[in-house]
């Protein structure tokens, strides 16, 4: 007897248990970056016992019969406020084609999603030290360099195995271009696999070993991730430089020039950071010739959502998302702004003031960052009361 995957199945079910291996970067396999339960440890044990794991099947099993599962919430959230979410994602890569299974414990991969541990070079104002070894630094609460010596040859055989049906492979963090195990992942991928690394692109290029390899692969989407420019990203993005970041960029485009398959974005967080001078960020884009805005909704930490501004400023990032769609913006952007739109206008805010916003700031800079000049409430100033 077999089993046929497919989108009709229900509302409740996405493709990503069977077709998507995600590594995050405390190390344990995921059904994607949005699921709640972690499966097992791919340090310590074989990717082949976790895909039999009784964790995964029942996600499976709840999915296939159109049945929500806690591992799934964060999609659910997100899909309240906008069409875009993991779920919506991993569908619409797997063109909404039915896929024949023999056992749900199957896989047909497709997709990998590899982000093998928090070593990054920037401790970013909105992230934490699961993602950043900076962040663990500042916090004590350092996270050991993950060992993979003993499972990575596996797991680069398992993927080597399915070389011929994967379609994806992204290369997040951490910064991915400073994870070792990401030079010889790329030695077993397909020249011809759709490669999307989501990089700071803050760190040395010209010797660069994972960056050259990049280099030399045919299809590869090089996101950019920050939030604002000049001495905002400086705040935001702390351990970076906007002249280091427009240094890096005008490297990077004069090495992919000569290679059409190589395409550069960014991949920014909508978030108090940007909601209020929104078209004026797209703005500048467009003058100073930077690559498009990819843009997400920032759903943690809580106090950076727009949707827990007060009303003043809820209306404001409003009528900002109306003006920016007047720049020239691909489909998918155009359809977050629209949702984000519609999320606003559907909120009736209890924030009294930016009192909160100010003061978490205020305590990170003291915490964390005493010397540094830049102040949350010196840049910001639409957010004093």
């Amino acid at each position: 007897m077999t089993i046929s995957l497919k989108a009709d199945i229900g509302d409740n079910f996405c493709y990503a248990p069977w077709t998507n291996i995600h590594i995050n970067t405390t190390g344990t396999y995921k059904t994607c970056c949005a699921g709640t339960e972690e499966i097992g440890d791919l340090r310590q044990i074989p990717i082949q016992d976790l895909l039999t794991n009784k964790k995964l099947i029942q996600i499976k099993n709840s999915l296939y019969e159109n049945h929500s599962h806690v591992n799934c919430n964060i999609c659910s959230r997100q899909e309240k406020h906008s069409a875009v979410s993991e779920r919506t994602w991993y569908n619409n890569i797997a063109e909404n084609q039915i896929i024949v299974i023999d056992n749900l414990d199957n896989q047909s991969l497709q997709n990998l999603d590899i982000r093998w541990s928090n070593t990054c070079n920037l401790s970013c104002v909105y992230c934490d030290y699961e993602a950043s070894s900076q962040w663990a630094i500042l916090k004590n609460q350092p996270i050991s360099r993950l060992d993979y010596s003993s499972t990575l040859p596996d797991i680069l055989e398992f993927i080597q195995s399915h070389k011929s049906t994967i379609k994806n492979l992204a290369l997040l963090g951490g910064e991915p271009l400073l994870q070792k195990e990401n030079s010889d992942l790329l030695d077993v991928i397909d020249d011809n696999v759709h490669i999307n690394v989501i990089t700071n692109l803050s760190v040395p290029l010209d010797n660069n070993k994972i960056f050259k390899k990049l280099l030399d692969k045919k299809n590869v989407m090089w996101d950019i991730s920050f939030e604002t420019v000049e001495e905002r990203f400086d705040y935001v993005r702390h351990g970076s430089s906007w002249n280091i970041m427009l240094k890096n960029i005008g490297y990077l485009t004069k090495e992919i020039k000569q290679k059409p398959g190589h395409n550069i974005g960014v991949t920014s967080q909508y978030c108090v950071y940007n909601a209020l001078t929104l078209s004026t960020l797209h703005e500048f884009f467009l003058d100073n010739k930077l690559p498009n805005i990819r843009w997400n909704e920032l759903h943690y930490p809580d106090i950076l959502s727009v949707v827990n501004l007060p009303q003043h400023h809820i209306n404001i990032a409003i009528k900002e998302l109306e003006c920016s769609l007047e720049y020239n913006l691909q489909p998918v952007q155009q359809r977050f702004i629209k949702d984000m739109q519609r999320t606003l206008q559907s909120i009736n805010s209890i924030t009294e003031d930016c009192r909160d916003l100010n003061k978490w700031h205020q305590q990170r800079e003291e915490t964390y960052w005493p010397t540094a000049n830049l102040k949350f409430k010196n840049l910001w100033k639409e957010y004093s009361n």
